[in-house]
Formats: structure tokens, sequence, C-alpha cells
């Protein structure tokens, strides 16, 4: 466990009360200097705490190239760019990039990063395969303009708020340090999640606790207020509204991870593993919806990869390489479309 970032929640909590669950997460991934995203490493692939389907394989992002080909053409626009939020260490744009190059399409690429060590790692990763590379701290910093936003593994990191249905009563949980630990406890809800959850009609069933994330679609809706014409293509892993409660979620899904291991416990080891939740497709859906970009389709991230190419693009690669190296190639490429990677993650087009 980070002994600063204990210290300064412990000081917190003390000074302030107990502290909602989403400032705890909050503090424990995002703080400036003892976050676990503000580390001077990114904890993705073997060495790290978690894979994602970027740095699995370059095909990912060259699929998905293919599918952002479609959209400039139905852009009908000179002047597009590419906006990806939740970066990492760029692989993705990396990909993406090399593949339009290829295709002698060379666009703008924005990228959402208010972290300047990230900012570094990722210009050095990109700066070839675009025309122009621009780094924003916010969605607001956006000019009016004709884009495509995409994101891998973005919504599942923003802080989420617990809560619980007890006896038809819905709670909100708080974090509090007692005799050593740090504990939940279960407070009315305040104003704020109340009207997010009135607005959103969302009905917690007796006996079930599930995340909501008011910041991510705050997130989303001021992106797209941004897009006068474009597309959106949001990769996670998450549910629809009615899903979040069916009867094996009853403990919602947060987790916990580190050295590939999951725990659902966010309140050991603080600042050392990454804690994340499942995101709400459906809301998302509707934001999009609501700022006229229609929903295009919802589907596993397999299904989405088969449909746009890549078992085109794994012939191709079959023909440049020896039979050895195919072989460890395609054995890196079977995790994004035959394992759980395929069918956990999830495609939404806007």
């Amino acid at each position: 466990m980070s002994k600063e970032l204990e210290d300064l929640l412990i000081k917190e909590i003390k000074n302030n009360g107990p502290i909602p669950f989403s400032k705890f997460m909050d503090l424990c991934l995002y703080h400036p200097h003892l976050g676990y995203y503000r580390k001077a490493y990114l904890p993705i692939g073997k060495g790290g705490d978690f894979y994602t389907s970027p740095c699995v394989h370059s095909i990912f992002g060259h699929t998905i190239a293919r599918q952002i080909i479609e959209f400039i053409k139905a852009i009908e626009n000179d002047d597009i760019f590419l906006i990806e939020a939740g970066a990492g260490r760029g692989h993705l744009a990396r990909d993406i990039g090399e593949y339009l190059k290829s295709k002698n399409i060379k666009l703008k690429l924005i990228i959402i990063e208010p972290h300047n060590l990230f900012r570094e790692i990722q210009f050095r990763e990109v700066k070839d395969f675009y025309s122009e590379v621009l780094f924003l701290n916010t969605p607001n910093e956006l000019p009016s303009l004709n884009g495509i936003f995409y994101c891998n593994e973005l919504f599942d990191s923003f802080p989420v708020e617990i809560i619980e249905n007890i006896d038809d009563t819905i709670y909100q949980v708080y974090v509090d340090f007692e005799k050593g630990v740090f504990k939940e406890i279960l407070l009315p809800l305040s104003d704020n999640i109340r009207n997010f959850l009135d607005f959103w009609n969302l009905e917690i069933p007796a006996g079930f606790r599930t995340e909501i994330s008011p910041l991510s679609i705050s997130f989303y809706e001021e992106l797209l207020k941004k897009i006068k014409k474009g597309f959106s293509l949001i990769i996670d892993y998450g549910y629809t509204k009615e899903e979040f409660f069916e009867s094996h979620r009853r403990k919602g899904t947060l987790m916990c991870y580190k050295n590939h291991l999951a725990d659902e416990n966010p309140y050991e080891l603080v600042g050392e593993k990454d804690i994340t939740a499942h995101i709400n497709f459906s809301m998302l859906s509707v934001v999009g919806e609501s700022l006229s970009f229609e929903t295009i389709g919802f589907t596993d991230q397999q299904y989405f990869l088969m449909g746009c190419g890549i078992l085109e693009e794994i012939e191709i690669l079959k023909n440049k390489l020896t039979q050895d190296e195919y072989e460890k190639e395609i054995c890196k490429i079977k995790n994004l479309i035959l394992h759980s990677m395929g069918s956990i993650f999830k495609f939404l087009c806007q």
C-alpha cells in the first residue's frame, strides 16, 4: 500500500468525514503524484497488471482502421480529425495511423490526455503517422469539428458511485477509516446522485448494489457536442441497462487488478492496483442519440473484427511471414477473437 496515499486518504476522512466512493476511487487512481495512473509507468501488458487489445497485436488497430476508412467516406469532408481519449501508450492510435498511412490517408489526431508523461509516450508512438498531433486536457477544449471519436477501455476507468438497495431504500456507499482499516458505510443519497437516478429512471432492485458514473456520461456528452459531423466508436466491457440487474450481479461489477489477478477489495493496496467497473452501454447510447448520433451497431468484439475484415488482414499477414512466424502471430491474434477478449469486450458504434 502507498503509505503517502493512505495517509492522505485518512487525513481527508478525519477532516471532512466519510467520503463518497467516487472520491476514494478518484484519489486512488488519479491523485496527481500518488495515483495508480499517475506513476512513471503504464501497468499494461505482460509485465503489468492487465492486458488490453491493442497490446495483444497490431492487427486490432489495423482492422479498426478499415472501419474508420468507411467513416471517412461517409463524412464527405477533407478536414477530418481522429479523436482518442484514454490512449495509454498510444499503441491503438499508432496502429490505426500506420494502416491509414499505408492507404495514403493522413489525418490530424487529437488525443485528450491531461498527463504530460503519457503525452510524451503517446507522441513518440504516433508522430510518424498523422499530419498533425494535438493534445488537450478535456473535451471542453475541443473546437467544433468534423471527426471520428474512438476509445478503448476509457469509460471503465472513470470513478464510480456505488449504490445499494436494502429493503427498498437506496443508499450510497461512502468510505470511512476505523480501527486501522478503510470500511464502507451506507448513507442517504446525495442530491446529485438522487437527481441522476431520477433523470435516468434507474431503478435498483431490492438486494442489489450497482455502480454509476455521472462523470463518464458528462464526458461523453461534452465531447459529442463538439463534433459537427462524424462518428463514435466505444470499445469496452459492460452491459445494457437491463443486464446489470440479472440475478448473478447482485454485488455489482467493481473489480481490482494487480499482476493479472483480480480481486473485489479496493481498500487494500490503495494506489497499487487498478479499480474498475463495467460500463452502462445503454446510457452512452442514449447520450449519443440525444445529440443526433444514431446507434449504428452494438456487438461483441469478435463479431466486429470479423465484420471489418480481420480474416483478410490475417491472410495478408500470413503471406509476409514464414510458417513459424505466422504460427506465433496467430496465437496472439486468436486472443482477440476466440477467447475471452472476443466476447467480453463490446463495440458501440454511433
